[in-house]
């Protein structure tokens, strides 16, 4: 009996491990969404080309809008460097008056004082007047050109943008006309170097500069550099030099004297008439 027991229990387990194992069903995979690739319609020649067209006018016509906007604002620029370039010609011809008319002849005159008051047997009694002659005579002040600044401006960045030929010719001829005039301006120099150097050997070069600070500051009221006698004290010593000093000295006065209307207020002449006419011809074109 026992023996029937173990074996049915044997045989059972058998027969359960041949049972088909039941199957679990996959939600993912039941959820699973089937995806299919749209056929794509495939294009003519012709719609290729209008593409093409199409893309290339867009392009196009971004490349002119461009070139217009570029073009607009050089013209502005033009205007502005030329508009610029006259108003600083005016400046110059103001300045150019004042020189030839006032300012050097002032200068010359005041050297010419120098030198009268230089050549006395002595400085005694006459210090105050010869430091004043010395400090208005001897301030070097000729070099007026405003253009100077516009000119370099374009010739960096804007001579490009001017496209008038006769404007362009106007400014260039003008250029031209400075650079010579820088020539006679840095012989002018020299010579001014040379006094300023022969007059140390007499005068207190730390007193002249006093002095010329002072008549500089009165410059924009009288429109010439002035000193007042009242502002050079009585205490003031001024000894005579040596006479081959002093005579030196002298000598390069008169040079340069000579200097300021042989060549420096002439050249300002043929200046001023070179600037009136480029200054007629930028506004005749201008207008």
């Amino acid at each position: 009996m026992e023996d029937n027991t173990d074996e049915e229990h044997i045989e059972n387990k058998a027969n359960a491990s041949n049972d088909p194992v039941p199957a679990i069903p996959n939600q993912a995979t039941e959820n699973m969404e089937v995806h299919h690739h749209p056929q794509v319609e495939k294009k003519n020649f012709k719609e290729y080309f209008l593409e093409f067209i199409m893309i290339f006018l867009a392009v196009t016509m971004g490349f002119f809008a461009e070139s217009i906007r570029e073009s607009i604002s050089d013209n502005h620029k033009e205007k502005e460097y030329i508009r610029s370039f006259i108003e600083d010609l005016k400046k110059d011809s103001v300045a150019l008056t004042q020189y030839i008319h006032i300012n050097i002849p002032y200068s010359r005159k005041w050297m010419d004082s120098q030198i009268v008051l230089l050549q006395s047997p002595s400085f005694k009694g006459l210090e105050k007047k010869i430091y004043q002659a010395f400090a208005i005579a001897n301030i070097w002040d000729y070099n007026y050109f405003k253009t100077g600044r516009t000119l370099s401006q374009l010739n960096s960045e804007g001579f490009r943008l001017i496209k008038n030929r006769m404007a362009v010719e106007a400014i260039t001829g003008w250029e031209t006309q400075l650079e010579y005039n820088n020539q006679v301006l840095n012989k002018a120099i020299e010579l001014q170097t040379e006094i300023d150097m022969a007059a140390s050997a007499f005068a207190d070069k730390d007193f002249v500069g006093q002095l010329t600070t002072l008549a500089l500051e009165k410059l924009p009221q009288r429109g010439v550099a002035f000193v007042d006698m009242a502002d050079i004290p009585d205490s003031v010593e001024l000894k005579r030099p040596a006479d081959d000093e002093l005579a030196s000295y002298i000598k390069k006065l008169k040079v340069y004297n000579y200097y300021l209307i042989s060549n420096v207020q002439q050249d300002y002449r043929y200046d001023l008439k070179v600037l009136n006419k480029t200054l007629a011809s930028l506004e005749s074109l201008n207008a």
